[in-house]
């Protein structure tokens, strides 16, 4: 008797705990073409109003959230006096549909804006939070300026597709193609998917129909224009990201932006900081922090970049909910100043606030030694796997293998540094190269040895020899220029830098060295490529 007394109530208990709490919701929200998304969240007291977050997302599981977990996360932002509301996208966890990554996210986001308008705890105010993609979703529709949209947080994603896709012309398999192919579609189990098809395959144009086995305009119309100037990226077709792009500049609510020197938008974001208007800007903020796309170090790095110990948003003291209520009331938001910029500038190891990141006035140009030295490139063997990336593709500061670790990479130690030098802006490489083919591929990595003795990546850059739309001639000598990515950094007298040039990376689709659009190479060819040293050198710009 008392035993069955306890399991009944354990069993009691246990039943209790599974009843959501009273304060969470959850519901099938129907989009106008009938397709239902899976949207919970947790709201305020019966007969309550109080502004509403939103945040959508695609990394999901199919599931149906724990509520009650749910609920004790987001207590903080109810107690605060916001209501929060996540929706899974489209194709994605327990909502209906199929994903096609960045095509359904304006219609949807649209429509579920229509559908909170409709709650009976609504306000009149509406946030957006997200980071990554799940910023993205929201970039998609902010052209239209809604205006109970009062603020949102938007982290580490950009609205240029193309800097997304492409990165002078090369596709970015590493990091959008790869991207890609796991999320297309990926609730729908009659759809083939060909794993021995590779990015590294030719004719990469063929590569939708050879792996799902069939057409997806999303991918393949970006493959077909490599060309940033191509008019395709500003016109409303499947895979352009044309309304995102318009996205902070037709809008005016206040934004607060994060990227990280080793983000994979780093140059991107900054961009957009640039080109925008101050007077855009007056109420906005970006805050840029020392580590890649999750705001963590990579395990080998702990403890190399100084006493900084973790993402700006967290350890700068600024969260969403702070800017919200500075959206809200106008009181500081501590750490994020609007109008400016704020970065972490790596082993200087402090913050520093200014208008924008602009190159330092002090132009120092390092040659990169004597001499020529040659390589074969073979677009069909597998491309230098070089640790980590420099700002434009998946990976983060990385520490790197020696020089000249295989018979395709070239490296060139420069001098020890003679004196302290805060670096400032992106760098940039001018390399006098030849080819025996019509085009080809280089790629330029700028890393730095410290006093452990470590070589610690800086900045990466890809380009061909017909990048600036001049035919080349095999056999003679070109110029070819990068321009890297953002930075912020301090050299110390007797740092080592060291450039390592190669034909590629693993990180993009391979360079078939013909003259023309890369996608639709069928038979790629074998190059010998080479740099001359003394016409070759790195430029760097610091305060003065």
């Amino acid at each position: 008797m008392k035993n069955a007394l306890a399991c009944l109530v354990f069993a009691s208990i246990a039943a209790m705990a599974a009843e959501p709490p009273p304060d969470t919701f959850e519901e099938m929200v129907p989009m106008p073409d009938g397709v239902k998304l899976y949207t919970y969240g947790i709201r305020p007291a019966p007969g309550t109003k109080c502004p509403i977050v939103i945040m959508r997302n695609p990394y999901v599981p199919e599931k149906p959230v724990d509520l009650a977990a749910f609920a004790r996360k987001q207590s903080g932002n109810l107690a605060r006096g916001y209501a929060y509301l996540v929706q899974h996208c489209r194709g994605c966890g327990m909502s209906e549909g199929d994903w096609i990554p960045y095509e359904s996210e304006r219609a949807d986001g649209l429509a579920l804006l229509e559908w909170v308008r409709k709650l009976p705890w609504y306000n009149g105010e509406i946030f957006l939070e997200g980071g990554s993609y799940l910023s993205s979703v929201h970039w998609s529709y902010l052209d239209t300026n809604p205006p109970d949209i009062k603020g949102a947080c938007l982290s580490i994603q950009e609205v240029n597709r193309y800097n997304i896709a492409y990165r002078n012309g090369f596709f970015k398999a590493g990091l959008h193609g790869g991207w890609f192919a796991k999320g297309y579609k990926k609730k729908s189990h009659s759809l083939q998917r060909d794993k021995s098809v590779s990015f590294s395959d030719f004719p990469l144009l063929d590569f939708s129909k050879r792996y799902w086995g069939e057409a997806v305009p999303a991918l393949d119309n970006k493959l077909a224009h490599p060309n940033r100037d191509d008019p395709f990226w500003r016109a409303r077709a499947a895979g352009s990201g044309a309304d995102y792009r318009r996205g902070f500049l037709d809008s005016t609510m206040p934004i607060l932006l994060r990227t990280a020197f080793y983000d994979i938008y780093t140059e991107g974001i900054n961009d957009m900081w640039r080109e925008t208007p101050a007077a855009r800007r007056a109420n906005c903020a970006l805050l840029i922090d020392a580590y890649a796309h999750s705001s963590k170090p990579a395990e080998e790095m702990k403890g190399t970049l100084g006493e900084f110990p973790g993402g700006a948003l967290s350890d700068e003291g600024v969260s969403p909910t702070d800017w919200f209520d500075y959206c809200r009331t106008g009181r500081p938001c501590t750490n994020a100043t609007p109008g400016h910029v704020r970065y972490y500038a790596l082993w200087e190891n402090r913050w520093i606030e200014g208008a924008a990141i602009e190159d330092g006035s002090r132009r120092i140009d390092l040659p990169l030694g004597t001499g020529s030295r040659a390589w074969t490139y073979d677009p069909k063997r597998p491309l230098p796997d070089f640790p980590g990336s420099g700002g434009i593709c998946f990976g983060g500061m990385r520490l790197q293998p020696p020089p000249d670790f295989r018979d395709d990479v070239v490296s060139y130690i420069l001098p020890p540094v003679t004196e302290r030098l805060d670096v400032r802006g992106r760098m940039r490489a001018r390399l006098v190269v030849t080819s025996d083919c019509e085009d080809t591929c280089f790629y330029a990595r700028v890393s730095v040895k410290k006093p452990d003795g470590k070589w610690y990546l800086l900045r990466d850059d890809i380009t061909s020899l017909c990048a600036d739309g001049a035919d080349y001639t095999p056999g003679s000598e070109k110029a070819v220029s990068f321009r890297f990515a953002d930075h912020a950094f301090r050299l110390e007298k007797g740092d080592v830098l060291r450039v390592d040039v190669a034909s590629g990376c693993s990180q993009f689709a391979p360079h078939g060295n013909v003259k023309g659009l890369q996608a639709a190479v069928r038979e790629p060819k074998v190059a010998r490529n080479s740099v001359r040293a003394d016409a070759s050198a790195l430029t760097l710009f610091a305060k003065p």
